[in-house]
């Protein structure tokens, strides 16, 4: 029975010594790394998955300034990149819609003290520390609160304009 095999007849052989060579292993194999087979890597023909039984799991990339970027299917036959930790910017980047299911809290702050989240039903902004403020940063912007109108659209209720400097109440209550 063959275990793994290194295949060099996969690479393009061009006498450099960056010709790439293979290590194949046949599907339903199980790499494991330390004593008790705490790490592992399995394939099975289907999907592929790697187990960490101890400890962390890091994932690091030390290049500098350089990403560790997730892709995936896009749903047309490509692969496109879903999120990137971005080492140049320091920053996480989504490139794709985030969905924050039911009764999942998306919790801001060290102490967890600013809250966005949603039960099914209803969405909630919670603040638990210092002031809640929205701001509008462009030059003669406005905030506008909407809600439905009864009518299958949404209408403005209140405004904020930042061009004129004042509060305009589009619906009286």
């Amino acid at each position: 029975a063959t275990y793994f095999s290194l295949d060099g007849s996969s690479a393009a052989h061009d006498g450099s010594a960056t010709t790439a060579l293979f290590t194949n292993f046949p599907d339903k194999s199980h790499l494991s790394f330390g004593t008790s087979h705490d790490l592992q890597i399995d394939h099975d023909g289907n999907h592929s998955v790697i187990y960490n039984q101890t400890g962390h799991l890091y994932i690091s990339n030390d290049s500098n300034d350089g990403d560790i970027i997730l892709r995936s299917d896009d749903g047309s036959g490509g692969v496109t990149a879903y999120l990137t930790l971005d080492g140049g910017e320091e920053k996480t980047i989504f490139y794709q819609p985030i969905r924050v299911n039911d009764n999942v809290r998306l919790n801001f702050g060290n102490q967890d003290d600013f809250v966005l989240r949603h039960n099914g039903t209803d969405g909630f902004i919670t603040n638990g520390t210092g002031d809640f403020k929205i701001t509008n940063d462009t030059n003669g912007g406005d905030i506008i609160f909407q809600s439905d109108d009864g009518s299958d659209g949404t209408t403005a209720y209140l405004t904020l304009d930042g061009g004129v400097g004042h509060i305009t109440v589009q619906k009286e209550m």
